[in-house]
């Protein structure tokens, strides 16, 4: 069929403009991969990690990310670096785990199909023969476990791949350091130290891709050595850290890292050291568009700290309030809130006790010693999820490990009934040791169990004793108190017989009512008594409660100084009622409870 003469010039025109589609097209794509042309052979793989990385190539159009990375491939390939090309590939399966602020934006928790792409680009890379990409799968899938608190199988692949990683010898691995680093975060977070050490240690041997991961990797390795006091390998990797921020123009981090250098000379007692690097600290940091203002609020404590140590109280007071203010907007956790407060109230102490404002010193202690109780029951919580969290995790491995030991047991099986017509003896000599083998490693597992719960049980008793310790030492402290109370009332009443002046009379009252203040609980006092009381009595309130559900808060509070055994005198002065009024709450309750005699009452509380 013939065209007419407009057809034929339309089709040219549509012609024209495919061309020169294609054309733009690939300038384009090929504009994107000129870095990677520029570079050197043994730098374009760094190169274009750093630069997925930098640019959070995930955040960004789908489209656009998988053209990018097809154009890298391709151009890998024209260049014949096979290497950066498996790389591309690699890339383009997984950019929405490996290069983002976070993958939960595009896998929420418990969506598993995050782990179903990491296993297909595992089973990938086997089949190409790439066993440093199937070692990196299994990394970062431990790395997604672990994020979702999945402990066990966390350390299960990172160790898998750790294992792997050193078969092919890190030194031939892409993103050593980054692995490495990462690996030593985990055991870091377990307060694992000799094992996270060695892993930072073995990290900073490696060229890092990122270079934050780097300045951090110096500066916990100088805390882990902080932590051991060996102040002077803390001082010179804390160093570094700051020499790596400033090379790479990152103010924050020069700021953290020289807040740590400078807490490690306060340690050492070189108070000027330590306020010149706290100085910068605060510089970088004390702003309010500063990447860590939390960090220049301890450390604004830090420096108030050394100058009460350098008598120059005003100083010290301008630093406190500073660090208060910055406390104020950007400390939100609770127990970082409840540990700048106890370094505030014990910065304070020290201010007034070189003031030698003794009352004031009082009531900071008081301060200070309820935040750190609250702050250690905190601690303590954590402390125990941690040994938890940690004795599963290891408790998974070791079943994982044990699975693995019996599937290879079940495939010698196989071989050894195959091998059994041409040597029986041998045969069930090897079943026999393998057996035994087996039940040792059974042993030991129940053992090491056994150690754990033992670990455990420990730790309940010595929370226990010193909530029994804390108890004791506050029913005592009111005792004296009342006691106290009873002998300057006597001496009152010997001093009214006597010509003692009026004065005499009104200071010992004062006293007096100052000490039956204070032994009076009030409702903050009361609840911090009452969780002392659970923690050595567990159960009691509720049993009580269950038993006898009409009683009221008052009589709950009679029953519970019942049951500590205390006399109706100490009663009275931590309640502020009269004797006679205890007595009286004392037969309301029994009338309640149907009870006849007082020892029946005492009976009775004591067996809830």
């Amino acid at each position: 069929m013939l065209l007419s003469p407009n057809q034929l010039i339309f089709k040219y025109i549509g012609k024209c403009f495919a061309l020169l589609f294609f054309f733009l097209y690939g300038n384009i794509l090929q504009a994107q991969t000129a870095f990677l042309v520029k570079a050197l052979p043994q730098k374009r793989l760094p190169v274009f990690w750093q630069y997925c990385n930098e640019h959070f190539i995930s955040d960004q159009d789908s489209i656009i990310t998988y053209q990018f990375l097809t154009a890298v491939a391709n151009t890998a390939d024209s260049l014949g670096d096979q290497q950066l090309k498996s790389y591309a590939l690699y890339f383009r399966r997984c950019y929405h785990i490996l290069f983002t602020h976070g993958f939960e934006r595009y896998f929420p928790p418990g969506d598993h199909r995050i782990f179903t792409i990491l296993d297909n680009t595992k089973s990938w890379a086997q089949q190409e023969g790439y066993a440093d990409i199937v070692a990196s799968c299994e990394h970062f899938t431990g790395q997604v476990y672990f994020r979702e608190n999945h402990y066990g199988p966390a350390f299960e692949h990172l160790l898998r791949a750790h294992e792997a990683f050193q078969k092919i010898g890190y030194q031939n691995v892409p993103y050593a350091a980054g692995y490495l680093y990462e690996l030593g975060s985990a055991y870091y977070r377990f307060e694992e130290w000799d094992k996270a050490l060695e892993a930072f240690l073995a990290a900073s041997r490696y060229p890092f891709y990122i270079s934050r991961d780097e300045i951090n990797n110096y500066n916990v390795i100088g805390l882990i050595y902080d932590r051991n006091r060996d102040w002077n390998k803390a001082i010179l990797f804390y160093r570094i850290a700051i020499a790596k921020a400033a090379a790479s123009h990152d103010t924050t981090w020069v700021g953290i890292a020289s807040g740590s250098l400078g807490g490690a000379f306060l340690q050492k007692g070189q108070n000027d050291s330590a306020l010149f690097y706290y100085h910068i600290n605060y510089h970088f940091n004390g702003q309010a568009k500063s990447g860590a203002p939390e960090d220049a609020a301890r450390t604004a404590l830090a420096m108030a700290d050394v100058f009460v140590r350098k008598q120059q109280p005003d100083s010290a007071l301008y630093y406190i309030r500073s660090a208060v203010e910055l406390a104020r907007i950007n400390t939100k956790e609770v127990t970082d809130v409840l540990e700048f407060r106890k370094r505030l109230f014990a910065v304070l102490t020290a201010l007034h006790k070189a003031k030698k404002d003794y009352q004031t010193v009082s009531a900071l202690s008081d301060s200070l010693t309820t935040v750190k109780d609250s702050l250690q029951q905190i601690l303590d919580a954590k402390i125990l999820s941690r040994a938890t969290e940690k004795a599963n995790a290891e408790r998974y491995v070791a079943e994982m490990k044990l699975m693995e030991t019996e599937e290879e047991m079940s495939r010698l099986r196989s071989y050894i009934v195959i091998f059994a017509l041409l040597s029986i003896m041998a045969t069930g000599a090897l079943l026999f040791n393998r057996f035994r083998m087996r039940k040792q490693r059974e042993v030991k597992l129940a053992e090491k169990e056994k150690q754990l719960l033992s670990v455990e049980k420990m730790r309940a008793e010595e929370n226990l004793k010193h909530a029994e310790e804390l108890l004791t030492a506050y029913l005592t402290t009111i005792k004296e108190k009342t006691i106290l109370i009873e002998n300057l009332g006597t001496e009152l009443e010997h001093l009214k017989r006597t010509s003692y002046p009026v004065n005499s009379f009104e200071e010992i009252a004062a006293k007096m009512d100052v000490l039956a203040s204070s032994t009076i609980l009030t409702d903050e006092d009361w609840q911090h008594f009452r969780n002392l009381f659970e923690q050595v009595h567990p159960g009691f309130l509720y049993r009580l409660k269950d038993r006898f559900p009409d009683l009221s808060p008052a009589e709950m509070r009679l029953l519970i100084l019942t049951r500590l055994k205390l006399s109706s005198r100490d009663m009275a002065h931590m309640l502020g009622i009269t004797i006679e009024a205890i007595r009286k709450n004392r037969y309301r309750v029994r009338k309640k409870l149907c009870l006849d005699e007082e020892s029946k009452l005492e009976e009775l509380i004591q067996q809830i």
